[in-house]
């Protein structure tokens, strides 16, 4: 994504017509990106044999049963909705404010370089954050400062480099969260074993990257309704208050989305580190039970 969001834009400038370049830009990234899919598959080995036939039953009744009864699936993914929609609708909107707001489509891929380039330092800090405050606090100090950063983004000038510092802050924050998600999969599967008897991994994984493909096409969809609704028009001058709508998309949106992520994750989860440690231990007991 980050090398895409930097070059596609400079690609679909050296074609006279953008109406021709784009379609074309985008034909070749998605080559591209089915060609790395297939080198990743032939490329990865498994490292573990099974000896037995997975145990892990597979229906539809199962999948619901599995969503419905373990609690803290359901507010993740109700996390995630408002978390990955957040993350989208910025990187979908952005193309509009360099280009009406700012006056200039080229600075997309700059703003685009140290933007989410910048996200790579929540990454980066991830982990030792979890160990010093636990996997829960982190996410929402993460949503946090995004929210703030957002917040006050939207009500300075549009001034290229106060946008581009502040939405820097902002991808830092948003990035802590996107990067935990993984991390409370993972309890979450050791949460089904312990309260069900079964591990499903297969279904609970399914689950969670399919509340992700959820939360991307919502950001879609409500990026084209948000520019309808702000009196977008393509390829004209834009009203003042289409200009403070499209702002008010790219910035007040995903301040909202993660201020009810913050609420969800915090109101809602208690699947705590402490808890998940002391599941883990029953479970390691049961096994041993098992073994005997």
């Amino acid at each position: 994504m980050f090398v895409t969001s930097v070059i596609v834009m400079p690609l679909i400038l050296l074609f006279p017509n953008h109406h021709v370049g784009y379609p074309v830009v985008m034909g070749i990234m998605s080559l591209i990106g089915v060609i790395a899919f297939i080198i990743c598959y032939r490329g990865t080995k498994e490292r573990i044999i099974s000896q037995s036939r997975p145990k892990e039953k597979l229906s539809i009744g199962i999948i619901v049963h599995t969503f419905t009864n373990n609690k803290p699936l359901l507010v993740l993914v109700l996390m995630t909705i408002f978390t990955i929609s957040a993350y989208n609708i910025k990187s979908a909107l952005l193309i509009y404010f360099a280009e009406y707001n700012l006056g200039h489509v080229e600075l997309m891929s700059y703003m685009n370089f140290i933007i989410i380039g910048s996200s790579l330092l929540g990454v980066l800090f991830l982990p030792k954050l979890v160990r010093r405050f636990g996997k829960r606090k982190t996410a929402i100090f993460g949503m946090l400062v995004s929210v703030i950063a957002d917040s006050v983004n939207f009500f300075m000038p549009s001034n290229v480099y106060i946008f581009t510092i502040l939405a820097s802050i902002s991808f830092i924050g948003i990035s802590i969260p996107n990067g935990v998600t993984w991390a409370f999969v993972s309890d979450i599967i050791d949460y089904g074993e312990w309260s069900s008897g079964e591990r499903k991994e297969g279904i609970t994984y399914s689950l969670f990257n399919f509340s992700r493909k959820l939360a991307q096409s919502l950001s879609g969809f409500l990026s084209g309704i948000g520019l309808a609704l702000v009196g977008y028009v393509p390829n004209v001058v834009q009203s003042s208050g289409t200009l403070v709508g499209i702002k008010a998309l790219l910035c007040l949106y995903p301040a909202v989305a993660l201020a009810l992520a913050i609420l969800v994750i915090g109101k809602m989860y208690k699947l705590t580190d402490s808890r998940h440690a002391e599941m883990v231990q029953d479970l390691q007991r049961r096994h041993a039970e098992n073994r005997v």
